[in-house]
């Protein structure tokens, strides 16, 4: 068992060594040199730490777009409602799109902004050699004047590498029109529609059940004579070559005399 003055002697070598570690790597933070041996090199991309967010300038060569209003093939408007413009984008080229957006907006006779439509969320991909169609809900409030707007949109897509780009949709003028009835009113109308069709039947109905009666009874009157001379005479014809004829003529002669 080691006595107490080796114990003393190793504790203090202890403490010497710890001492001159921490004074050394003071003096190493003060000179400015790092005190540990761990790689830091940073290897993420740049570009993926960036604050900056690539705004789109053009579209890509390889996608065209082309559009439809489905329910307006005039391009005449309601007020009032929904109307949906259908976007159809074709992509003739061998990278993968993601479609993210689309923001429109209508611009009045003097080319300022009467209204900016909401922008959709897409999410989707549009693959390679595909087509592909989205749908752009217009909503138009009761109170928008009429008349002639244009409109102008546009579809946002980027690639995989996160490379964006955008396309005109459309930038044509459209007309403003009155609503269209409502849901109510259509069935109200149609409801007077079928109304009026089932009293037109049931007048024909009517007016055929009058007339059928007399019809039948100037038939019944007109045509039970002719039976039955028809019937009598079939009968004489039918006696006069047998004895029950002869018979008949006879009797009637041995009266006489």
């Amino acid at each position: 068992m080691p006595s107490n003055s080796a114990c003393a002697a190793r504790f203090l070598c202890i403490a010497l060594v710890l001492t001159s570690a921490a004074v050394a790597v003071s003096a190493a933070e003060e000179a400015g040199y790092p005190t540990d041996d761990v790689d830091r090199t940073d290897f993420s991309d740049p570009a993926l730490q960036s604050d900056e967010v690539k705004r789109a300038t053009e579209p890509h060569a390889d996608v065209e777009t082309t559009w439809i209003f489905p329910e307006s093939p005039d391009s005449k408007l309601h007020v009032g409602g929904t109307n949906d413009l259908l976007v159809a984008l074709a992509n003739a080229g061998a990278k993968t799109f993601n479609v993210s957006h689309v923001e429109g907006r209508l611009l009045d006779g003097a080319g300022k902004l009467a209204l900016a439509l909401p922008r959709l969320e897409y999410g989707q991909n549009l693959g390679a050699l595909e087509q592909r169609s989205f749908r752009f809900p217009i909503e138009l409030d009761a109170e928008m004047a009429l008349g002639e707007y244009t409109l102008s949109a546009k579809i946002f897509y980027n690639t995989r590498d996160k490379a964006p780009y955008v396309s005109d949709v459309i930038n044509e003028a459209v007309e403003l029109t009155p609503p269209l009835p409502n849901a109510a009113a259509q069935l109200l109308m149609l409801q007077m529609g079928l109304g009026a069709v089932g009293v037109l039947a049931l007048g024909l109905v009517v007016v055929k059940a009058l007339g059928a009666p007399a019809d039948a009874k100037g038939g019944k009157a007109g045509g039970s004579a002719k039976p039955k001379a028809a019937a009598k005479d079939d009968v004489n014809e039918w006696l006069s070559g047998t004895l029950a004829g002869t018979e008949k003529r006879a009797s009637k002669k041995t009266k006489l005399g």
